[in-house]
């Protein structure tokens, strides 16, 4: 029994041991196996803009796992691709796989729907006869039942009506000189409460003037506070040592993450011209600017032809490690300036001579 055991939490720790190294060798291929980008662009002199060829990759683990785009006369395409194959090749392969099962339950709901559709008809074929059955016993004269009707409407009819005719009446003079006084009277007390009302608007008006204009001086002198507050506190909290110190240490560090992202080779050669020479030295003179990006590996060739021209080719590659992302994030991470300041930022109403 305990040889049994023993033979159970030995195959378990093996396993235990495989995963751990499993997810250990992922964790290593992540941080020290690049991620490798390339790119090609080029444009012939006779195709327009529009026209330009572009391609771009970027792989993974010896191109074990890529993604591709193009290019091409306005149209952009990305592809998938997994062992150099692209995952629509995948997708097909399981759909042909599918495709026959979808067949076979296709037929299975066929023969269940024309079963439905027997049972159904037979369902309403009964229903029909019993509503026969129903009609024919309907359809039979009830003379008890009309007799009795036709003596209820001869009772009422016959019987005889008697309505009090004593009704005091009054003339009609009278009435329309009573109608025309109240009206009067209502008129002339709703005009009273109006212009009353309208008095007391007035005054109220009148008498808050000074508290809007007070109030809105003392709105504008509160903005003009809380403006003025802000501007000190943010040349305070660009002006201490320590946010001094996190932003010089942000941007040491942003700079060699952008001098790793960047691509490690660049080569080309480009060629252009325009109807005005003078437009073709700016433009010479700009691309001269970005020599020490490139290292002068791009050659530019101007020409001066009284045409427009552009025509060329530049191919570039790179690579980032995962390692330098994540030193760079941890160092961020843990640096104590860095803190400080997303703190200030979080609790803006804390002075700074307060926490250090």
């Amino acid at each position: 029994m305990l040889h049994i055991l023993w033979l159970i939490i030995k195959w378990i720790l093996i396993l235990l041991g495989i995963l751990i190294g499993l997810i250990f060798l992922i964790l290593l291929l992540l941080l020290f196996c690049p991620i490798r980008y390339r790119g090609k662009l080029e444009k012939d002199r006779t195709d327009s803009l529009r026209e330009i060829h572009a391609t771009g990759e970027v792989s993974w683990l010896l191109h074990i796992i890529s993604a591709q785009a193009f290019w091409e006369q306005g149209v952009l395409k990305t592809k998938i691709c997994f062992l150099g194959i692209p995952l629509e090749k995948f997708k097909n392969l399981f759909r042909k796989k599918k495709k026959p099962r979808s067949l076979s339950n296709s037929e299975d709901q066929n023969a269940k729907k024309q079963a439905e559709a027997s049972r159904s008809h037979e369902k309403t074929s009964k229903n029909e006869n019993q509503n026969d059955t129903a009609e024919l016993q309907m359809s039979e004269p009830q003379e008890d039942t009309v007799e009795d009707i036709n003596e209820i409407l001869e009772k009422v009819i016959m019987e005889p009506i008697s309505i009090s005719e004593e009704i005091s009446e009054e003339s009609e003079d009278e009435k329309k000189l009573r109608t025309k006084i109240a009206d009067l009277i209502l008129n002339i007390v709703g005009r009273i409460k109006t212009a009353v009302g309208n008095l007391i608007r007035i005054v109220q008006n009148f008498l808050g003037i000074p508290k809007r204009i007070l109030k809105k001086m003392q709105s504008l002198a509160l903005t003009i506070r809380n403006f003025c507050d802000k501007i000190n506190w943010w040349k305070e909290f660009l002006d201490h040592p320590r946010t001094r110190e996190a932003l010089s240490f942000l941007w040491k560090n942003a700079k060699k993450l952008i001098y790793h992202v960047l691509p490690t080779r660049i080569t080309g050669k480009i060629t252009f011209s325009n109807e005005d020479p003078a437009v073709t030295g700016m433009v010479l003179a700009v691309l001269g600017m970005t020599i020490p990006f490139h290292k002068n590996k791009i050659e530019v060739a101007p020409l001066f032809d009284d045409e427009n021209v552009l025509e060329g080719e530049i191919l570039l590659k790179g690579r980032i490690y995962g390692i330098v992302v994540l030193k760079t994030a941890a160092e961020l991470y843990f640096n104590k300036n860095i803190k400080y300041v997303i703190h200030r930022w979080r609790h803006k109403e804390v002075k700074h001579g307060e926490r250090e």
